[in-house]
């Protein structure tokens, strides 16, 4: 089975068990979250969705979000529709945006954590614990470093994936692998 095929098999057994959280790192940068989102949109229809990123002045980046149609950054807690699902956002680095979006939802994505490695700052998944109903949450990687210390986040999941680009692109997984 290909790396990919082991992701999307591993998502898929997070979506149907009583599991809440899980990690997604690998050298595929913008890929992982997109590869998240896709398998949510075939199992889940109307879903209310929280993806807590680390600006929202990125949404509308093609890498981030724009491949999915978000051409208009929504403001903090805005509803907007992605395929066959509803998402709001807000910004793990700005705690005013927290309350701006519903206090309950079907599934969380926060991306990219790689600032919240080195800022060893869990403040934004602790809330998201706290104050907030949530079945699932979905923690994504951009770029994996040597030095990031995913225990860190050790008592926010319990499955992590491995999604690297070796098999689609291996320049490209080479390329990441050293400069990163």
């Amino acid at each position: 089975m290909s790396n990919k095929a082991t992701a999307i098999s591993q998502f898929e057994k997070f979506l149907k068990n009583d599991d809440k959280g899980i990690l997604i790192t690998g050298t595929h940068q913008y890929e992982k979250h997109k590869l998240a989102m896709a398998i949510i949109d075939k199992y889940y229809e109307n879903a209310n969705i929280l993806f807590r990123i680390n600006a929202l002045q990125s949404i509308t980046n093609r890498d981030f979000l724009g491949w999915a149609g978000v051409k208009k950054q929504p403001k903090a807690g805005e509803k907007i529709r992605i395929g066959r699902n509803f998402y709001q956002f807000d910004s793990f680095n700005y705690s005013g945006t927290w309350y701006k979006t519903d206090h309950k939802f079907d599934l969380a994505i926060i991306y990219p954590i790689d600032s919240l490695c080195r800022e060893k700052d869990i403040k934004s998944i602790q809330d998201l614990y706290e104050r907030k109903q949530i079945e699932k949450i979905i923690l994504c990687s951009w770029t994996d470093k040597a030095e990031y210390d995913y225990s860190l986040f050790n008592d926010y999941f319990t499955n992590h994936i491995v999604y690297d680009a070796l098999e689609e692109d291996p320049e490209y997984h080479k390329r990441v692998l050293e400069h990163f």
